[in-house]
C-alpha cells in the first residue's frame, strides 16, 4: 500500500532528475557529440578541400606520432607554458591575497585593480603587450639606457617566458579573488586563540591561515594548469606560436593544421592533447585530495 510519504518521495525524486534534464541536455549537445564526433574524425581523411571523406583508421596517430620531434616539441612548451603560470598565478596570487586580507586604506580600490585585467579580451591584451613589449617599444626605449633591451617576443629564449608573464598578469586576479575568499573565512577565534599563545604574524599564516586555505590554493593549482594547458589565444596574439616553434603549443599547432585544411589530423592532435590533459588533470586531482586529506 502507498503512503503519502512514500508517493512524496516519488514526486520529489521525480523532480531531481527532471531539473537534471536541461544540464544533461546541454552537456550531450554541446559537448559530448562535439567529442565524439571529433574522435570520429580523427580517425578519417577529412578535408575542407575536399568534400569526400574516407575512413583512414589510425593513420593520422601514425603520421602524429612518427613525426616525434614536432609534437615532442608542442607538448613540451604546452607543459612548460602550463607550469609556469601555474606557479606564477598561485604563487603571486596567494602573496597578494594575504597582503589584500589587511584592512588599509585603499585596500576596496587595490583589489579592483588586480582583478581588473581579467575582465580584458585576451586576444586585446596580447596586442597591446605585442606593441608594448616589441624591439622598439616603448619598455625597450625605457630600458636600452641601462643595456636591458630585449627583444622579448622575437628572442629564441625569452618568448615563453614573455608569453607566461604577461598570462600571469592577466589571470592572477583570478587566484587572488579565490584565495582571498578563503581567507576572510578563517575563523577569528583560531587566529585569536594562536596570537594569545603568542603566536606572531608569520606564525599564525604558516600554522593557521595557510592550512585553513589549502584547499582554495589546490583549485588554483587544478584549474590554472589545466587552463594552461590549453592556452591559445594569448600566445597567438602576441607570437603565433614563434618565432620558429619557440612557443608553438599544441593548440597553435591544431591551429596550423585547420588552416591547411587537414581535418583530420587535427582532429587526431586534438584528441591527443585530450587525453594528455585528462591524465594530467587526474594526477593532479589525485595529488590534491592526498594533500587535502593530510592533516
Amino acid at each position: 500500500m502507498t503512503t503519502p510519504h512514500t508517493s512524496r518521495q516519488g514526486i520529489d525524486r521525480t523532480y531531481r532528475y527532471v531539473y537534471l534534464v536541461p544540464a544533461v541536455l546541454v552537456f550531450t549537445v554541446f559537448f559530448l557529440l562535439p567529442a565524439f564526433f571529433g574522435m570520429y574524425l580523427s580517425l578519417t581523411d577529412a578535408s575542407t578541400y575536399v568534400p569526400d571523406t574516407h575512413y583512414v583508421g589510425l593513420a593520422n596517430y601514425r603520421t602524429l606520432f612518427g613525426d616525434g620531434s614536432v609534437l615532442w616539441n608542442a607538448t613540451r612548451n604546452q607543459f612548460v607554458y602550463a607550469a609556469l603560470v601555474t606557479v606564477g598565478k598561485t604563487g603571486l596570487g596567494v602573496a597578494i591575497a594575504f597582503l589584500l586580507n589587511r584592512a588599509f586604506k585603499g585596500s576596496r580600490v587595490l583589489r579592483a585593480v588586480v582583478y581588473l585585467p581579467i575582465m580584458f579580451s585576451t586576444i586585446v591584451v596580447g596586442l597591446l603587450f605585442n606593441y608594448i613589449l616589441k624591439a622598439d617599444g616603448p619598455v625597450n626605449a625605457l630600458l636600452k639606457p641601462f643595456g636591458l633591451a630585449q627583444d622579448w617576443f622575437g628572442s629564441f629564449d625569452l618568448a615563453l617566458y614573455s608569453v607566461t608573464a604577461v598570462d600571469t598578469w592577466m589571470g592572477v586576479g583570478w587566484t587572488v579573488v579565490l584565495v582571498l575568499a578563503a581567507l576572510q573565512a578563517v575563523p577569528g577565534e583560531l587566529i585569536e586563540s594562536a596570537q594569545l599563545d603568542g603566536a606572531g604574524p608569520w606564525q599564525v599564516a604558516r600554522h593557521i591561515k595557510l592550512p585553513y586555505i589549502r584547499h582554495a590554493i589546490n583549485l588554483a593549482v587544478l584549474i590554472t594548469f589545466i587552463t594552461g594547458m590549453k592556452a591559445f589565444d594569448l600566445i597567438y596574439a602576441t607570437t603565433g606560436g614563434g618565432p620558429g616553434t619557440a612557443t608553438e603549443v599544441l593548440t597553435s599547432y591544431v591551429y596550423k593544421q585547420l588552416n591547411t585544411g587537414a581535418l583530420g589530423y587535427a582532429a587526431a592532435v586534438n584528441v591527443f592533447q585530450f587525453v594528455t590533459i585528462t591524465v594530467v588533470a587526474l594526477v593532479i586531482n589525485r595529488f590534491v585530495r592526498r594533500m587535502e586529506a593530510t592533516p
